[in-house]
């Protein structure tokens, strides 16, 4: 059974030798040996480990499949598959498609603070700042009373402070959470 330290092995050799297609292949191809597959690794999550070597190839063509792949095959995921596959939508210039998947995404009411910092780190990084802003203000909000570590919701304040600083927006009472996990960190 395949298990989380053999797709760390792939991931790092990949990020030793830069041969991201090769990892991107061995994914996929393990993907397709469901004998291999067990509790930690399924289909659905070898294909986004594909997808994510795709891009970082920078064949987001062959991301977008593997991603279309893994939200088809339904398997559990540490995260929805939809969010990569949004990101994936939007570095190839998909606007419109990568619009109507985030109405999807929103619709989910999500608990994970991870969905939401994921899909607004992938907005700032296409410089869709307010849009951004908008997402990790949501997932605080969202998650805030679910049963997630505390330092996750610290994470999406650390966040949304840096992109309302990138947009000149004034400090407000989240922002100075945010302020004040960062002094703690540092200390």
């Amino acid at each position: 059974m395949l298990t989380e330290d053999d797709v760390d092995d792939i991931v790092i050799r990949a990020a030793g030798d830069g041969r991201h297609d090769a990892a991107a292949a061995r994914f996929e191809a393990l993907a397709g040996q469901p004998e291999l597959h067990g509790q930690e690794i399924n289909r659905a999550s070898l294909l986004v480990d594909a997808g994510g070597q795709h891009g970082l190839a920078g064949d987001w063509d062959a991301a977008i499949r593997c991603y279309r792949e893994a939200v088809a095959d339904g398997g559990a995921q540490t995260i929805d598959p939809r969010v990569w596959l949004h990101d994936a939508l939007l570095r190839r210039g998909q606007l419109e498609e990568a619009a109507a998947l985030l109405k999807e995404l929103r619709a989910a009411r999500s608990q994970d603070p991870d969905f939401y910092a994921a899909v607004a780190e992938s907005l700032e990084a296409q410089g869709l700042l307010a849009d951004a802003h908008t997402w990790f203000t949501m997932g605080y909000h969202r998650c805030e009373n679910a049963d997630v570590p505390e330092f996750l919701l610290d994470l999406l304040l650390v966040g949304r402070r840096r992109v309302r600083a990138s947009l000149g927006y004034p400090v407000d009472d989240l922002d100075e959470l945010a302020e004040d996990y960062l002094a703690a960190a540092g200390d």
